[in-house]
């Protein structure tokens, strides 16, 4: 009887530690932080991966800015989608990046309110339009808001939008700043502007006018699930689906 009950109970142990192995076999979570004009493309680009690798997702959009200082501070991080060149160079300087690539390129764009279109009609018209609010990235921590800048300045504007900007912080709230009419003009990234309805396209920044829009991707830990998705971000299958929502390959 002793046997029998010393049997049935290692077998009970036995299973127990099958099911907590099972238990541990947690699916892998990949901790991304992108940039809010790449909010709609990795949103797609997750579902596509899942489609063929068992992992989940945790993603974190904001401005470049304000995200390389969340990864300094200890935000978790696999991956950093930038759309700034500067801040994966800043943060070699202040973390462990495993390994960084160029991605994709954007173009800067001024969008208008449908009511503010028939003032405008190219960069430069902006000068002379008689506009009460331009929505403007907050150059300190949005990329967006830093080529808007530099574009302005070298094209002899800055002096004129000045006083009437507005600052969002990130590309996407300069966007909803235009499409609700808090602003009768701003600057976004072409991809941005392609998203909404409710904006018009008046023209796209003159060539040369400000540093190339690379976005680039880095990976911060090196974790197989990590790794295997900072390369397939690289394959012709994820750089198509960027360039559905208006990025360019970089060249």
């Amino acid at each position: 009887m002793r046997w029998k009950l010393g049997f049935v109970s290692a077998m009970l142990l036995l299973t127990g530690c099958d099911e907590a192995s099972d238990v541990d076999e947690e699916t892998p979570e990949i901790f991304m932080m992108a940039a809010a004009s790449m909010t709609d493309a990795v949103n797609d680009l997750q579902d596509l991966y899942k489609e063929n690798h068992d992992v989940e997702f945790v993603v974190n959009y904001g401005s470049s800015g304000q995200l390389r200082q969340q990864i300094v501070q200890g935000a978790p991080a696999d991956v950093f989608l930038s759309a700034s060149l500067g801040d994966v160079e800043r943060l070699e300087d202040e973390v462990e990046i495993h390994s960084s690539v160029r991605l994709v390129e954007n173009q800067l764009t001024l969008i208008s309110t449908p009511g503010a279109e028939e003032q405008l009609d190219d960069w430069s018209s902006l000068a002379d339009a008689e506009l009460q609010n331009i929505a403007i990235g907050q150059p300190d921590t949005v990329p967006a808001g830093q080529y808007t800048m530099e574009a302005l300045e070298n094209e002899a504007l800055w002096s004129a939008v000045e006083p009437n900007a507005v600052y969002g912080s990130d590309v996407r709230q300069v966007l909803t700043y235009v499409e609700t009419g808090n602003a009768d003009a701003g600057y976004v990234y072409h991809t941005d502007a392609l998203t909404s309805e409710d904006v018009v396209i008046i023209d796209h920044a003159p060539e040369g006018s400000h540093s190339p829009i690379v976005y680039p991707v880095a990976q911060l830990t090196d974790g197989e699930a990590t790794e295997d998705f900072f390369e397939w971000l690289q394959s012709d299958e994820a750089i198509a689906v960027f360039e559905d929502y208006g990025f360019q390959g970089v060249k």
